[in-house]
C-alpha cells in the first residue's frame, strides 16, 4: 500500500520518509505524511470535480467571514489541486495545527463542556454565514438526493411503521428545501462532528473533511450533528436520549420548528444506514445493525405530530 501511496505523493512532487494512518480514521482513505501533510482520497464520481471546485471557493469565503481554517490544497506536478487515480480522487494539504476533538464512534467519552463548545461553534458558523452567499449557489437538493435511494432500499430491513414515518419526513423536508427563502442559506459543513473539528491551544481553530460542504439550510448540519450525538456507542442502547437532545439544542440556542428538525434527523439516520451498509471497515456490520435499530427507535420516538 505504501508503494501505491508513494506514487500518488510523487504526482504531487513529494517524496515521503514516513507514511501513517491517523488515529480513528475508519471511513476515509487518509494518510499522515512526514507529520506535515495530509493525503486523502474521496470517490471519483461525475460530480466530484465540480463539487471540489465549489468546496475550495466556499471554504475561502468562509475563512474570510469567520476566521476559521480549512484545508488549502496543494497543486500536483500537472498544476491541478488533485490527482485522479482510477476511482479515487486524491488531495494533499499541509497539516493544520491542532487535533480533532474526538472521533465519531467515541463521542460517549467526550466531556460535556466540549459538546457545549461544539454546538456553540456550529451556531456561530451558521449565524455568521447566513445570507452571505448568492442565491444561485444555495443547494436545495443535496440531502433529498442523498437519501432518495436509501429510502427505497430500507424497505428490506425497516418496519412498515418506520418506513411510513420516513416517507412523511422525506416529503416534508423536500417541500421545505424547495421553498425556504434563499437568505436562509448558510455554510453547511455536511459532516460536522468532533472528528472533523480541530482544537489548538484550548480553542477551536478549523475544520477538515469538507467533501459535503455547501450553502444550504442550517437544519442540515444541526440534524446531522444531533443524530451523531444521540447514538449510544457506550452501551449500544436504543432508548431515545431526549435529555441529550434538549441539552444539545440549548447549547445551539435552537428556537425553531422541532418537527422539521426531527424530520431531518430521521433522514440522516437513514443516510448513515446506507453508509454503514456499504462500508468495509472492521465491525461495519455491527454498526449497520445498530444503526437500523437506532433508526427504528428514533422513528417511534419522533411521532408524526412532532416529537
Amino acid at each position: 500500500m505504501n508503494q501505491y501511496i508513494s506514487s500518488i505523493l510523487k504526482a504531487f512532487g513529494l517524496k515521503a520518509k514516513q507514511i501513517s494512518k491517523p488515529p480513528d480514521a475508519m471511513l476515509a482513505q487518509v494518510y499522515l505524511v512526514d507529520d506535515r501533510f495530509i493525503l486523502r482520497s474521496r470517490p471519483f464520481k461525475p460530480t466530484t470535480l465540480k463539487r471540489f471546485v465549489s468546496e475550495c471557493e466556499l471554504c475561502e469565503n468562509v475563512t474570510e467571514l469567520t476566521g476559521f481554517r480549512f484545508p488549502k490544497y496543494l497543486r500536483s506536478s500537472s498544476g491541478t489541486r488533485y490527482v485522479i487515480e482510477g476511482i479515487n480522487f486524491w488531495t494533499l494539504h499541509k497539516l493544520i495545527p491542532g487535533r480533532p476533538l474526538g472521533s465519531w464512534f467515541k463521542l460517549h467519552r467526550i466531556d460535556p463542556s466540549v459538546n457545549c463548545e461544539v454546538m456553540n461553534i456550529l451556531h456561530r458558523l451558521h449565524i455568521t454565514t447566513t445570507g452571505c452567499f448568492n442565491e444561485k449557489i444555495v443547494d436545495r437538493t443535496h440531502l433529498i438526493e442523498s437519501v432518495r435511494s436509501a429510502l427505497i432500499e430500507a424497505s428490506v430491513f425497516l418496519s412498515e411503521n418506520a418506513l411510513e414515518r420516513l416517507k412523511i419526513a422525506f416529503d416534508r423536508v423536500k417541500k421545505y428545501c424547495e421553498s425556504y427563502p434563499p437568505e436562509v442559506g448558510c455554510f453547511v459543513h455536511g459532516d460536522f462532528h468532533h472528528g472533523n473539528i480541530l482544537g489548538h491551544n484550548g480553542r477551536i481553530i478549523g475544520f477538515i473533511d469538507l467533501d459535503w460542504c455547501r450553502v444550504s439550510s442550517p437544519y442540515e448540519d444541526l440534524a446531522f450533528t444531533l443524530m451523531m450525538l444521540l447514538r449510544d456507542y457506550k452501551n449500544w442502547s436504543l432508548n431515545f436520549r431526549w435529555a441529550v437532545y434538549h441539552e444539545m439544542l440549548s447549547f445551539y440556542d435552537f428556537k425553531e420548528d422541532t418537527m422539521l428538525l426531527n424530520d431531518h434527523i430521521l433522514l440522516y439516520a437513514l443516510f448513515d444506514c446506507a453508509v454503514f451498509k456499504r462500508s468495509q471497515f472492521v465491525n461495519a456490520k455491527a454498526f449497520f445493525e445498530y444503526q437500523k435499530r437506532f433508526l427504528e427507535a428514533a422513528c417511534n420516538a419522533m411521532t408524526i405530530g412532532g416529537f
